[in-house]
């Protein structure tokens, strides 16, 4: 018997078994989690589920939220401000010197940012975005290619 007739003869004999069924608790188990599923707690499930009333407090809170960080940067900015030059004050150390390393590595971070990598950004978000299509693009044309069907979320 030669390879191809040994599968020809596998293939009709596996062909012939019965499918196989499925246990007799399966339908029970599953529809059980569906159950727990579905009777989950409001909060449990997606935002865009929510009543509409806790979704617009919660977009509420989320914007007070923002809107205190906005309205708290500049106090903490000057709170952080006042508390480094209290304590440069009490440490002998040579500050004018220690300020002015600071400063030239400041407009040095600054001076290499504008130069080096800002013009580039443009660029780097274009290729990123590219990028990103691209793979978006390979993805559905493999689950078109492997399934034969689009895809499905």
């Amino acid at each position: 018997m030669s390879g191809f007739e040994l599968e020809r003869f596998v293939d009709r004999h596996l062909r012939a078994l019965p499918a196989p069924g499925a246990p007799s608790t399966l339908l029970p188990r599953v529809m059980a989690a569906a159950r727990a599923w579905s009777e989950r707690p409001w909060y449990t499930r997606e935002w865009f589920t929510w009543p509409l009333g806790w979704q617009l407090a919660s977009m509420a809170v989320l914007l007070l939220t923002f809107a205190g960080a906005i309205l708290a940067l500049p106090m903490l900015n000057s709170v952080v401000a006042n508390s480094i030059s209290s304590l440069a004050a009490t440490i002998e150390i040579d500050l004018p010197r220690v300020a002015g390393g600071i400063q030239v590595s400041v407009n040095l971070l600054g001076l290499v940012w504008r130069v080096l990598v800002q013009p580039f950004l443009p660029y780097a978000f274009v290729l990123v975005a590219l990028m990103s299509a691209a793979c978006a693009a390979v993805a559905v044309a493999l689950n078109r290619i492997m399934f034969g069907k689009a895809l499905h979320s």
